[in-house]
Formats: structure tokens, sequence, C-alpha cells
């Protein structure tokens, strides 16, 4: 067994006074020689103190970078074990390429020096030795800067690292401890050296050559992670609304439909779990069961969303699920075919420019007609999520069926693709290159809630939910806004617009202000073909609605006609001519003449005139037109039509 004894923190080579004092004194030699002082910016450990002291806001934030932190590594499978209600232990195992000596002393002394993106990666073998942004499979990387692996510190400050690299003979095991900025806050300011945390490192020999991994495995969780994952303050809130004397007027909390059950203040399990699948159900069918229950329940709720059915644990499976690279419960929206009952469209990339329809003929995908890449660059083909037995899966899904009104005929797709090197500008202003493709999805409801908005996926990944204001768009369209899901796929870029904590962006980026304004033009495009479709099937509707009522009225006249002169007397043909102000109205019924040249008729619009001649062979059905000379047959038809005229 071979002992690598890191201990402590890390010793630089020269300490902070030295160097301080150093620049110091070049700075007041400057007055006599007037030479400047130069030197490179370094930063103080304590910065990475405060990284490390927790910069994600949520639980699911944390286990998002290990998983992204896997896919890097060319795993096709994660498994994460935490040890549910109790959460004591949290065990994440990968099948990834592992790490060797070497990349473990790499990581452990380069905390926030990532070796991925660098040239440093190919000698450890953690990029591609062609291209140091992908893996070492080729999978474009999710990290960059290298804290991922501190994500941990977000649920715990001691854990293990268990790593193995297939045909080393080693397996290395690594304990980590970080100290938290507030355990170091008083520290001496003087002190040359500043620890972020100790760690002890142990090799030992294996026979199993082609096994290779990682396994982190996350101790001594924190106690406000615990109660987090377990939903403690809801329970809380739960109890005291049950004593309060008020119960009922401020009834604001409501017990998850689906839980993991209470743990009690003994540490004992107080009210069992109660969960959407069963013990037997396929880790596969446990989140289809998932998502179908909480939909349903989302559904029939006006004033839940449909997370809220789900206590915290569950939406942080479902969160995880959301922002992982991994495939759709479904099917990939790039998938939809010119079998799907969708209108498709493409969307333009010109400043004013409008979306055109797109013909899918048969199989075709959108896909295909399009040429987009999207979901189809892993060169693995395979990376999936596992997380107490559970699958995990995107939970977006794009129905085919209008959800709640009916004033259109079929939900709308639009996609589009970008590729720009903003004019060939320098890397230094506009980022360099980007590359995007994206679609909106209507529907009349968009089920679940929480797909409502925009979401952007960098290589795969995501660490935002969707964004239900669009990125800012201004425009009043409270309405469309709550009827669309929009996924932005970053195929290359954006990468210097995310913050360390990849939950956000520097909005003053030049990547993320073109995905912005290219989002609210595509927004704009669609309202205008959602607007332009609505108005041709209302005008489809009054049209059919006119035919239908014109018919009816035929038949009525033609039954009292029957009625009245019998079968064997043919229906009177009535010819209409037009009037100066368009419309038209019978001149001839049943070979009687009758003028409409009357100055007042020119002057009134008569707004029905399928109702006037069946009145008119009704009229003559009785007989009663043929008692009547020119004028006043025309006056009676007149008056006729004056009194229906507001009901046209």
């Amino acid at each position: 067994m071979l002992w690598l004894d890191f201990l402590g923190g890390i010793t630089l080579p020269i300490s902070v006074n030295e160097k301080t004092q150093e620049l110091e004194g070049n700075i007041r030699n400057s007055l006599v020689d007037g030479t400047a002082a130069e030197g490179r910016l370094e930063t103080n450990d304590r910065i990475i103190a405060r990284v490390t002291d927790g910069i994600y806001r949520e639980p699911w934030s944390a286990f998002r970078e290990l998983v992204s932190n896997a896919y890097d590594a060319d795993a096709t499978s994660v498994s994460i074990d935490c040890d549910y209600p109790f959460f004591n232990e949290v065990r994440i195992s990968d099948d990834g390429i592992g790490m060797d000596s070497q990349t473990v002393a790499d990581l452990l002394t380069n905390i926030g020096g990532s070796s991925k993106r660098t040239f440093r990666g190919k000698s450890l073998g953690t990029v591609n030795t062609s291209d140091p942004t992908e893996s070492p499979s080729g999978r474009k990387l999710i990290g960059k800067i290298g804290i991922g692996l501190f994500a941990v510190a977000q649920l715990t400050n001691h854990f293990q690292i268990i790593t193995k690299r297939k045909g080393n003979s080693e397996r290395i095991s690594a304990t980590v401890k970080i100290n938290t900025y507030r355990e170091n806050a008083h520290t001496d300011e003087a002190d040359e050296t500043y620890a972020s945390g100790t760690y002890k490192v142990v090799a030992e020999k294996t026979s199993d050559i082609d096994a290779h991994g990682t396994t982190i495995v996350l101790m001594n969780i924190q106690r406000a992670v615990r109660e987090k994952l377990q939903s403690r303050e809801i329970w809380d809130a739960l109890d005291e609304q049950e004593n309060e004397e008020t119960f009922g007027l401020f009834d604001i909390v409501s017990k998850p439909n689906f839980h993991i059950g209470r743990v009690g203040a003994n540490g004992e399990l107080s009210i069992p779990s109660s969960l959407p699948w069963t013990a037997t159900d396929s880790p596969k069918e446990k989140f289809q069961k998932l998502f179908d229950r909480t939909i349903e329940l989302g559904r029939n709720s006006s004033d839940r969303t449909d997370l809220s059915h789900l206590d915290n644990y569950l939406k942080m499976v479902w969160r995880l699920s959301l922002g992982s690279p991994i495939k759709y419960l479904e099917t990939h929206p790039f998938e939809f075919t010119g079998l799907t009952n969708f209108d498709f469209f493409e969307l333009s990339n010109k400043p004013k420019g409008g979306a055109s329809r797109i013909d899918l003929t048969g199989d075709q995908s959108i896909r295909t007609a399009m040429g987009l890449e999207a979901g189809t660059k892993d060169p693995l083909s395979e990376f999936t999520v596992f997380i107490d037995g559970v699958e995990l899966f995107r939970p977006v899904k794009l129905s085919e069926v209008l959800q709640g009104s009916k004033n259109l005929p079929r939900p709308m797709f639009f996609a589009g693709k970008v590729e720009t090197n903003f004019g060939d500008a320098s890397a230094d202003r506009s980022g360099g290159k980007l590359a995007f493709e994206a679609y909106l999805y209507w529907n009349s409801k968009i089920i679940p809630k929480e797909s409502i908005g925009a979401l952007i996926r960098v290589n795969g990944a995501s660490g935002t939910l969707f964004d239900p204001d669009f990125l800012g768009y201004q425009i009043a369209e409270q309405t469309r806004k709550k009827q669309v899901t929009c996924e932005i796929f970053v195929l290359e870029g954006l990468d210097g617009a995310l913050n360390i904590d990849r939950e956000s962006y520097n909005t003053s980026h030049a990547h993320y202000l073109y995905i912005q304004k290219w989002l609210h033009n595509a927004f704009r495009q669609f309202a205008t073909q959602h607007k332009k479709i609505g108005r041709e099937v209302r005008e489809i509707e009054i049209e059919r609605i006119s035919t239908d009522v014109t018919s009816k009225l035929t038949d009525i006249a033609g039954e009292v006609w029957e009625r009245m002169r019998g079968d064997d007397i043919g229906l009177p043909t009535i010819e209409t001519r037009p009037l100066n102000h368009g419309d038209s109205l019978p001149v001839k019924v049943g070979g009687n003449e009758i003028s409409w040249d009357q100055p007042r008729i020119k002057e009134r619009r008569i707004g029905r005139p399928d109702r006037i001649e069946a009145i008119s062979i009704i009229l003559d059905a009785y007989g009663i037109l043929e008692l009547l000379d020119d004028e006043r047959r025309a006056d009676l038809l007149f008056d006729i039509a004056t009194i229906f005229e507001d009901d046209a």
C-alpha cells in the first residue's frame, strides 16, 4: 500500500508577504528610474474558501455539477444513492475514465485551475488529444474552470473520492475536508498560507485491471441540506396550521401528494412515504409514473403548479432530470415527422423576417428537413442517470393534441438555427463563434406548467429552469407567453457568458445578447403566424356557420312551399342583382318582377339577404306577393329586411 503524503494546505513557493514586499519595492524604485512595476494578478486562497462555501442555490445544483463531471469523464452511466429519507451519506458512482495518481494530484493542487479545455489536460488524459474543449471520446465539455467537484461543499465539507483508470493496477482513494470561509473568518490576516482544506490520499493495488470509473462518497451531510431534502419546513408549516385557532383563514400550505415520508425529531420515520411508483416498477417506469401523475394533478389544479404536488426531494429529482445531458422521456423535439399532428415552420434569422411553413413528407423529420444537429453529437451515444433506482429523463413532453381551447386546428412547431462569427470581429469583442439551434412549441395549454418559457442548454446541459419571461421579452404577449415551450441548444459558444454557478448569465456578454435578440425576433415571428392562422380559422368558421344557416333556411322555405303548393310545383328561382353598396337582394320571385330601385333601398344596408330570400319564398307560397304590385311588394320585403337588420 502506497501512501501519498498530501497533508494540509498548499504552500506557495514564495510567501505572500515576500511578494508584496517585492512589489512595494519595485513601485518605489519607479520614482527613481521611471520603470513600471509589472507582474501577474493572483487570487488569494480566501477566494477559494468563499467559493467552496457554497456557490449553488439548491442541492439539486450540486448533484447536477457532479453529473456533468461524470459526463465530461466519458461516463455512460451515473448512479446516485441518496439514502433517503435520512440522507446521512450520499454516493455518486460513474463508469467514466477515472483518474490516476497524476490526475488526482493535479485535481487537489489546482482547485479552480481545471485541466479541462487546456493543453495540460492532454498529458493528464482528461481531454481529447486533438481538441482540449472535448472529452477524450469527443464530447463537448460541460465543465470549464475546475470547481465542479467542489459543488459537494453545498452538501458537505467531508467527502471521499475513489477512482481508477482502465489499464492501471492501482485504485486511488482521497479523503477531503474543506474549510469553509466561516470557519476561517478570524484567521490572522498576516498568515503566509491559508488552508482551503486538507486531504489524505492512498493508492492500493488491485487485480481488476479493466475496471474504471469514479465514486464520490459524501459523508456527514449538512443538517440544513438534510432538512431541506426532507421537506422539514413543509411538514412544520402543516403542523403550525393545524394548531392555529384561525386554521382555514390562512391555509396556504398544502401537503405534498407525493413524498418520501416524514422523519421525526427522533430520527425515525413518523409518516410513511407516498410515492407515485411501486417498488416493483422498472427504473424507467418509476420516472414515467412520476411524470404522468404529477402532470395529472397539475392539470386538475387551477391554483397550484405541477411541482407543488411534490416534496423537496422529488422536486430535486425532477430538476436534476431537466438540467442533465440525458434523453427525453419520449422523443427529441427535432425527431417529430410529417406524420406528427403539428404545423411546422422555419424561423428566419433576418431582423424583420417571417417564419415560413415547412411541409414534411411522411416520416421525414424536422431534423432531416433543416439539417439540425442537437441531440446527435454524443460519440458514446448513451448517457444515463439513476437516482435511488429511478432512471432520469428530460421531463419535457410536446403533445400532438390541443390541451385547452380548440381555437387552432393543431399545435405549432417553429425551428431555427444560427451560426455566426459576428462579422469576423475579434474574439475579445465577440466572444468567438456562436452556433445554436432552437424550437418554439405552441399549444393552447402547456403541460407541465414548469415547461412554460425558454430554456438554454449549453453542450446538452442546463443550470437554469424555464424562463417564463423569454429572456426579458417586453411585448405584451402575456397569454401567448403561457402557451409556449422553447429550448435553445447551444452547440458552440456562450460559455464565456455563464457565471461561475452555471445558473445565470452575464447579460451584457455578446453571445447572450445575440441569443436574447434572436429569441425575441423568433417569438414575434411565432405570434405573427399564430394571429394569421387564427384569423383564417375564424373566417372559415364564419363561412361554415353562414353556409349551415343558409342551408337550414332553404330547407324551411322548401317545406313551407311544398305544404302550400304541393310537390308538383317546383321551388321558385330567385334571381338577384347587386345594389350600389354591394349587397345582393331578390329582383324576381316566382316570375314576378320586384323593383328595388327605390332610393331608400339604395341608402340602407341589408345584412342577411339569404333570410329575406327565404321569407320571399314563404310569402309567395301563401300567395301574398301575387296580391301586391311591384312597389308594394318591394316595400313589404324591405320592411321585413329592416326588422332583421340588427340581427345580421
